[in-house]
């Protein structure tokens, strides 16, 4: 699947208007919230806003490298400060923070996440955290906790590859519980059992928009940077739970 988006994407990059001197990217978790922010400044500024979408952050990052004429990334800081590549950033505007998401299937009912040790969870899933900021923030969080605490959740704990894995896991009832984004877990929320977000114990995720080095002074850019901070953008990114 992501094979086909990405050639999708790449497709579509090339039928957007030539003309547009902002071109946006993010990866593919952030894209639904992404694309309205840039509906929304599109109304408010009036000028053409290019977006190229595809795989993780890492693929996006690949294409930036090749000269796909992205000025714009749209992400986590925690993730693109320890990405490996040679694309440089020359500024790092921020969006806001948002919080690390615990979901669990129907028929199950926690009211706080130390629940997580009960015996009625029995399988808890959480994004690679290697790659991915919330499985980072999950383990971080879960190590935080007091000992008898970790005893009784690590043997419980699965590692899949990212957020929409963990969604599906857990909607699927393969899993009991799972750590996800605002998102994916509000997008999920009348089919799981319900939704929790944890707002301390793991380093804050903030989210942000980073300019492409040598791309700090053009205007569009500078407009387009200066609309995620309007009204219109905030609503989006809001509800999008970042805040």
């Amino acid at each position: 699947m992501k094979r086909i988006l990405f050639g999708l994407s790449v497709l579509a990059a090339f039928s957007l208007p030539a003309g547009a001197a902002v071109t946006v990217t993010t990866g593919a978790g952030y894209v639904p919230v992404v694309k309205k922010v840039v509906e929304a400044c599109q109304k408010t500024t009036q000028q053409p806003i290019r977006e190229s979408y595809g795989g993780n952050i890492g693929q996006m990052l690949v294409q930036v490298s090749s000269g796909s004429g992205v000025n714009v990334v749209i992400t986590d800081k925690t993730t693109l400060e320890r990405m490996k590549t040679p694309v440089k950033f020359s500024r790092m505007q921020t969006l806001g923070t948002t919080p690390l998401m615990l979901i669990w299937k129907k028929g199950l009912v926690l009211n706080s996440p130390q629940e997580l040790a009960a015996d009625e969870f029995k399988r808890i899933a959480h994004p690679d955290a290697r790659a991915a900021v919330y499985g980072r923030a999950g383990v971080e969080w879960i190590n935080a906790q007091s000992q008898s605490f970790r005893d009784a959740v690590k043997p419980k704990l699965m590692q899949v590859s990212g957020v929409p894995q963990v969604a599906s896991y857990v909607l699927s009832g393969e899993v009991d519980a799972g750590f996800v984004n605002y998102q994916a877990a509000m997008k999920n929320k009348e089919k799981l059992g319900g939704v929790l977000a944890i707002q301390t114990g793991y380093s804050p995720i903030e989210m942000i928009a980073a300019v492409v080095e040598g791309q700090e002074k053009d205007s569009d850019v500078a407009a387009f940077l200066k609309c995620l901070q309007s009204p219109e953008a905030r609503k989006v990114l809001d509800k999008a739970g970042i805040r």
